[in-house]
């Protein structure tokens, strides 16, 4: 017997949504809580799936970190349908490409595939979600492979110091410690413990499948409730109830190791995915470091040429994270002046020596920014998934929450003020609210390697 549209569950059309991105889409939740959007895109015959599933960093403990990202691996490792190597198999010889990724507040897996054969998306990927194998052949060399990408992260030019500063900023929150983990917790995992996480985790009442290009919608509807329609919905996912207490003080830091380049990372406390605040923060993001007309390139790569790179970050995570500033040194410069420089230019935004002209362009950028990354199905499909994944916080405004986060946020952008600046600065971007970090060259070290 086939089944309605309305015996799936609950639905909403494009008739709610307003930007390029959100516009069409479809969602639908599943009896047993999987969270279904489809965006129809017949511009081009490809077809982007993703799943997400509402666990990362975020939801380890300490002790048990890196569990996340090494579920991601083995995900690829075979289920009682797919042996080693054929989920891989499958996408090559059908001209696909797959991947996936893990960060503090998410895993997602992705495949792209012609729009003639896109189905085998949902057929992987239903296997994968209660169907993997945790095989001990299998588990202990992964477990090598993990490893090796751990220590290699930690030979590269920011790792090492990012893991000091976000563990210094971050003492209660799980935000503590990185997407990877620490190097002891992997050693010491099991392949019961993944086991037991994996059975924690993913389930279809803690996942978003999200299904962009071409295809037909119901039909696509049709087939989902087929591969996942029988699969228990899973427990309700407890809540984590994670804060970090305001910080009373700034924190500073010294990395050594061998490096021909020293670096500085400074970090603020800031708000959360959807806050009221973090709208001017990400007009403050873009006017210091979008582009070589950004304060921070004029100043300092410009002016005091004193360094290579100089960024400012803030990205939207489930919790309040940080907004943070990297900048990579010249041989000869000083980490004390680049640092002061720095602030110097946090100085001019608490002022609001900012022009109208000056504002009103870096909100076009941030528009072309969300539009030149959004040019593809996978694109759209990350997009769509991100924030129906971390942006679904009954602190969330109603008309912001899940997937509906893109409806507003070029809006509350435009809203922006030259005050709305100078205020979110001087509100956040104080000495008690940051951690400062230095990666300076380790001598003993260079002098040994010698």
């Amino acid at each position: 017997m086939t089944t309605s549209t309305t015996s799936i569950g609950a639905e909403t059309g494009g008739a709610q949504t307003e930007s390029f991105i959100t516009r069409n889409v479809r969602k639908t939740i599943l009896p047993n809580g999987l969270t279904l959007l489809t965006k129809e895109l017949h511009d081009k015959p490809v077809v982007a799936t993703m799943i997400w599933y509402r666990v990362g960093s975020r939801n380890e403990e300490l002790g048990q970190t890196g569990k996340s990202h090494f579920l991601e691996h083995m995900l690829f490792k075979g289920t009682d349908r797919y042996k080693k190597g054929e989920i891989d198999l499958i996408t090559h010889l059908n001209g696909g490409a797959n991947n996936a990724f893990t960060w503090l507040d998410f895993t997602a897996y992705y495949f792209t595939f012609a729009s003639d054969r896109w189905q085998a998306a949902l057929e992987i990927e239903a296997s994968r979600m209660r169907g993997t194998l945790f095989a001990e052949e299998e588990f202990n060399p992964e477990k090598q492979v993990v490893e090796e990408e751990l220590r290699i992260g930690l030979d590269g030019p920011w790792e090492a110091l990012e893991n000091e500063v976000w563990a210094a900023a971050f003492r209660q929150h799980s935000y503590h410690w990185p997407t990877v983990g620490w190097l002891e917790d992997l050693k010491a995992a099991s392949g019961a413990d993944m086991k037991a996480y994996y059975d924690k985790w993913y389930h279809p009442r803690n996942a978003t499948l999200v299904i962009a290009g071409d295809f037909v919608a119901d039909d696509a509807l049709r087939k989902v409730e087929e591969m996942f329609g029988r699969i228990p919905a899973g427990p309700e996912p407890a809540r984590l109830g994670l804060v970090e207490p305001p910080q009373r003080g700034e924190k500073r830091l010294i990395v050594k190791k061998e490096t021909p380049v020293e670096r500085l990372l400074i970090g603020y406390h800031a708000p959360a995915v959807a806050h009221a605040d973090s709208y001017a923060l990400k007009v403050a993001e873009a006017l210091l470091s979008t582009g070589k007309s950004s304060r921070l390139y004029q100043r300092l790569v410009e002016q005091d040429q004193s360094v290579t790179r100089a960024d400012a970050s803030y990205h939207d995570h489930i919790d309040p994270a940080l907004f943070y500033f990297q900048h990579e040194l010249k041989p000869g410069f000083n980490l004390a002046d680049v640092e002061r420089a720095t602030y110097e230019e946090i100085d001019r935004l608490k002022r609001a020596d900012i022009s109208l002209g000056e504002i009103e362009k870096v909100k076009r950028q941030v528009e072309a920014s969300l539009v030149l990354s959004s040019e593809e199905p996978l694109q759209q499909a990350m997009l769509l998934g991100q924030y129906e994944t971390i942006a679904i916080d009954e602190r969330v405004p109603e008309d912001s929450r899940g997937y509906h986060y893109l409806d507003t946020l070029l809006d509350r952008i435009a809203a922006v003020t030259t005050k709305d600046v100078a205020r979110v600065a001087e509100k956040y971007f104080t000495e008690d609210n940051r951690t400062v970090g230095y990666l300076i060259n380790d001598k003993e070290e260079s002098g040994s390697a010698a």
